[in-house]
């Protein structure tokens, strides 16, 4: 396949991660030079109070911040940043993630093809020697939104992360999966690689909140994408037996939420 160069905007969602920035900024501006010199680097920060926008507004001048009153979650983030790239492809990754050096043109290439929505990096996380890694591209069901690339005219007319998964989680499942509906495909690119330490973020939060959230916008997604009753049914039994035999209770506040925004929720599987 041929190798493209276009220029691509690069998304960083962050919230009190000046750490990690310290961290993997440099490995990033390395692997924007790389690929193109006039690649754009955009941190859209979710309302920080550690000093992450002083710190890249002093070290990296050259980076596009947004910088947001308050924390409005992952999935809201992403949009707005989205909506002021300038590119036609743009890429986003968590601040936790460490990239290689050559990691963009692979996800690139793809979109030769008019039908691709997006491709995924490989991730090997903290330990690569027990991940099977495929020997060629494949499709998934959905890129994950931490180390992605996507084409932005389809990510928009998709209207986006859907804000009822607010702050986070399922999000990137959801378009991914609203995309192959629309015909498009997503690939998972082996030749991109990444390390992805994962959870840094959310690991600040309350862990109860967090499983809480995972719980109940997996039902969501259920709910308001799948056709089938069926389908339906089984995904979420599934789900609830897990997490009943677990005894986390977290589950009747998630149905509770569920039932008071249930027209939230069939409004969106209408206008899928």
């Amino acid at each position: 396949m041929k190798k493209i160069k276009e220029k691509v905007s690069i998304i960083i969602p962050n919230y009190n991660g000046i750490k990690l920035l310290k961290k993997n900024i440099p490995l990033l501006i390395q692997a924007s030079k790389n690929h193109n010199l006039e690649d754009e680097i955009i941190i859209v920060d979710n309302g920080s109070t550690d000093e992450s926008v002083e710190f890249l507004k002093k070290q990296y001048p050259e980076i596009n911040i947004i910088q947001l009153k308050q924390n409005i979650g992952f999935g809201e983030a992403c949009n707005i940043a989205v909506k002021k790239s300038i590119n036609k492809i743009f890429i986003l990754l968590n601040n936790d993630v460490e990239v290689t050096e050559n990691f963009i043109s692979p996800l690139i290439k793809h979109f030769l093809n008019p039908k691709i929505f997006s491709v995924s990096a490989l991730s090997l996380g903290d330990d690569n020697r027990k991940k099977k890694i495929p020997e060629k591209p494949i499709f998934i069901l959905y890129a994950t939104g931490g180390y992605s690339a996507y084409d932005k005219e389809k990510f928009l007319y998709l209207g986006g992360f859907h804000p009822i998964y607010s702050p986070f989680y399922s999000e990137d499942r959801d378009i991914g999966y609203r995309a192959i509906k629309r015909g498009w495909e997503n690939i998972l690119e082996p030749e991109s690689v990444v390390f992805h330490q994962g959870e840094q973020t959310s690991k600040k939060i309350n862990k109860k909140y967090v499983e809480y959230i995972k719980f109940r916008n997996k039902i969501i997604f259920y709910l308001s994408c799948y056709d089938s009753n069926l389908l339906i049914f089984i995904s979420i039994l599934r789900l609830c037996l897990n997490t009943f035999l677990s005894f986390r209770f977290y589950s009747f506040t998630a149905f509770f939420w569920i039932y008071k925004n249930r027209t939230k929720i069939y409004e969106k599987k209408r206008n899928l």
